[in-house]
């Protein structure tokens, strides 16, 4: 009888211990994103304008050395404005923009690494934005911080 009891006993510890890692795992996961999409939308959303931001805030916490990817669709004969923004810790954010056939349309290092492009999609279809955050060269401690991916598109009725 008690080693029934004491066997409940762990079991409903271990229990509340998980219950607690889930709590304070989110705790400290959330406001990581919620200070990046903080950062999209004060510091980077001015950035598009006078493009129309097309109301996405796709912001991600990033670190030397990582890349990501994201598929957005555009229309033909639609113009765009393509802002990619680390925070200042960070170095030059890499970006390329990829047809769906994963041809480069646009590489940033062949612009002085710019953060803003302006175009007009020629087709509709899917595109990939690639990012990545280069190492430093060197090595020493590794910075991350928030990166930014957001839209505009260009208002016709003015």
């Amino acid at each position: 009888m008690i080693y029934e009891n004491a066997g409940l006993l762990r079991k409903s510890m271990l229990l509340r211990l998980l219950g607690l890692t889930l709590v304070l795992s989110i705790a400290f996961i959330e406001p990581s994103q919620a200070q990046c999409i903080s950062f999209a939308r004060n510091v980077v959303k001015p950035l598009l304008d006078p493009y129309i931001h097309d109301g996405n805030y796709n912001a991600t916490y990033m670190e030397e050395g990582e890349s990501a990817e994201l598929y957005k669709t555009f229309f033909k004969g639609e113009s765009y404005r393509l802002v990619v923004k680390g925070v200042d810790d960070l170095p030059q954010v890499h970006i390329r923009l990829l047809d769906d056939q994963r041809n480069i349309i646009f590489d940033n290092a062949n612009h002085n690494f710019v953060n803003v492009w302006n175009f007009a999609a020629e087709n509709t279809g899917t595109m990939i934005v690639h990012i990545s955050i280069p190492e430093k060269e060197g090595g020493g401690k590794i910075v991350g911080g928030c990166v930014a991916i957001l839209f505009g598109v260009e208002n016709k009725r003015r």
